[in-house]
């Protein structure tokens, strides 16, 4: 296990990660932050899911660039696990993942943002063993069950014990793992922004729809976007370079105007 972290830490280049500079895009609209530090002194990992554009962000990132972030993410969380242990004179090697889940919808278990979410928890598994101390849900929506199905198996069983669905009170139960000092006035505690701002956006990041001029397949679209005529009997030859990943090629298929057998 240990040998194909090292591998996996050199393919990825996380030992020069917190340098990378992620795409814009997916800076503003990731919908994920470190914000604060949970009773134990672990920071703190928000995602926010009502903001959260799935198919928005694949459009206009690549699938490595969203996999880099989330990586870079985890190395952030390490760093402040150190920083944390040099502080407060005591070992802090685990954090706590603080997951909203209002606004969550049948737009957030699109296919291809599904099989991203189930390779990067694999990924986490295998690199990252451990660094969970809990994981808890807050807003669930009973379209949270049919989520948790799809993503369960690619967890380990310790993992899944770790996961704490919190209730109608979820604020008074929420400042049982963090302070309120240390969490926004928008989740229950305190904490504000300088100019009183009670989601503390300066410090969470709560995502949004993904503007279409961010999009790279509309910029693929354009450029390969063409009309040929085939003669019957005949065949034409056509490339198209693969620029990202998830690239969907469609042939349309016109029958009108078609005599018998020439299709």
């Amino acid at each position: 296990m240990l040998r194909k972290h090292m591998e996996f830490r050199k393919q990825q280049d996380l030992d020069n990660i917190l340098a990378w500079q992620s795409p814009e895009v997916v800076k503003i609209y990731s919908a994920n932050s470190i914000c604060g530090h949970d009773r134990e002194g672990g920071p703190v990992w928000y995602h926010i899911a009502a903001g959260l554009d799935v198919k928005g962000l694949f459009l206009s990132a690549s699938k490595q660039d969203l996999l880099r972030d989330k990586f870079q993410n985890c190395e952030l969380l390490l760093h402040q696990c150190e920083l944390q242990t040099q502080k407060l004179g005591k070992k802090v090697e685990k954090i706590t993942a603080l997951v909203d889940l209002e606004g969550l919808s049948l737009r957030h278990l699109w296919k291809p943002g599904v099989e991203f979410a189930q390779e990067f928890l694999s990924a986490l598994e295998a690199n990252y063993p451990e660094i969970l101390k809990h994981i808890i849900i807050v807003r669930s929506p009973s379209l949270f069950a049919v989520a948790f199905n799809l993503i369960k198996s690619y967890t380990s069983k310790e993992t899944c014990r770790k996961v704490v669905i919190l209730g109608d009170n979820w604020k008074q139960e929420l400042s049982k793992f963090i302070s309120p000092d240390q969490l926004p006035v928008e989740f229950g505690g305190t904490l504000t922004d300088p100019d009183g701002n009670p989601k503390c956006v300066t410090k969470i990041n709560y995502g949004g729809e993904v503007p279409k001029s961010y999009h790279l397949s509309k910029q693929v679209r354009m450029q390969y976007e063409h009309t040929v005529t085939v003669g019957r009997g005949s065949s034409q030859h056509v490339e198209n370079e693969i620029l990202f990943p998830g690239c969907v090629l469609r042939c349309l298929k016109v029958r009108q105007h078609l005599q018998p057998g020439s299709f």
